[in-house]
């Protein structure tokens, strides 16, 4: 019984080994190490989009494309308040702090002759475009009150602003060229909280609602740029197994990597949608 028990931890092990050094795990391991100093040419933006997908109107009333956008600028809650330029620029420059601290050599348009006379790889990544959109939702949530031990709904508006980017992602020298495209947003959050009515003398639980501000929209810039220098990463790295697999072997797994854990896992679905 000993020796069976111990023969099996041993093959138990073996398979452990064996799947830890993957092809495509030894890959991305050398990625990691290797990558650095590789070049980044930014081509930044300079125009934001920007749309209200909650306006209210006349539905009788035949509005030109002028009167529906002066509708939407006049019931925005978010947008009409947003400035282009420092979305903007906090956007680019996360990305580009991202990527540097990635250990990129990150380099923005103007200076492509510098860029150009660095060793391959190197990537040049355009922003095509960046479309904030604000929106809502309706949802019935449930408030429970101790006093009748009854639960009752209230509807809540649920203010919603959400980023949608597409970047042209091509390699330096080369006619390849693919779009990458990414969706992330901020929404109004609930938490739980204790309504007391001393008036009706009743006691119940409900959600508070912590609305979203405009000092959001411009965190969300922030965010997203590290996260799309962050998605960046795990693009270059999949291209490189994917290039370097040996062959006969299938890659099936999309790997991610995690600067700050120094971490690296498979299999998360987290990444841009390749539209062509």
């Amino acid at each position: 019984m000993f020796m069976l028990r111990k023969f099996s931890i041993v093959c138990l092990l073996s398979v452990l080994l064996i799947t830890s050094c993957s092809p495509e795990r030894s890959l991305a391991r050398k990625y990691i190490k290797h990558h650095k100093g590789n070049g980044i040419m930014i081509i930044p933006l300079f125009d934001l989009y920007k749309d209200n997908m909650t306006i209210n109107y006349d539905t009788a009333v035949k509005y030109s494309p002028d009167q529906f956008d002066s509708i939407a600028w006049a019931q925005s809650c978010y947008i009409k308040y947003i400035s282009d330029s420092v979305f903007l620029t906090r956007f680019t420059n996360n990305l580009i702090n991202e990527l540097s601290d990635l250990g990129f050599d990150v380099y923005v348009d103007g200076s492509s002759d510098i860029f150009l006379s660095l060793p391959d790889p190197k990537w040049m990544i355009q922003i095509a475009q960046l479309q904030l959109n604000e929106d809502y939702v309706v949802e019935n949530r449930n408030v429970y009150s101790i006093e009748t031990g009854e639960n009752y709904g209230i509807d809540y508006r649920i203010n919603k602003v959400s980023l949608s980017s597409w970047f042209e992602v091509s390699r330096a020298n080369t006619g390849n060229k693919q779009v990458l495209y990414l969706e992330g947003y901020v929404q109004d959050n609930f938490r739980l909280g204790v309504d007391l009515d001393i008036l009706e003398g009743d006691i119940g639980i409900l959600e508070n609602r912590d609305s979203i501000q405009l000092n959001d929209v411009y965190r969300m810039a922030d965010e997203s740029g590290r996260k799309h220098a962050e998605l960046l990463f795990d693009y270059f790295m999949n291209d490189y197994i994917r290039e370097n697999i040996p062959s006969g072997v299938v890659n099936r797994e999309y790997y991610h990597y995690n600067l700050r854990s120094k971490s690296l896992k498979r299999g998360l679905k987290e990444r841009f949608d390749v539209v062509n």
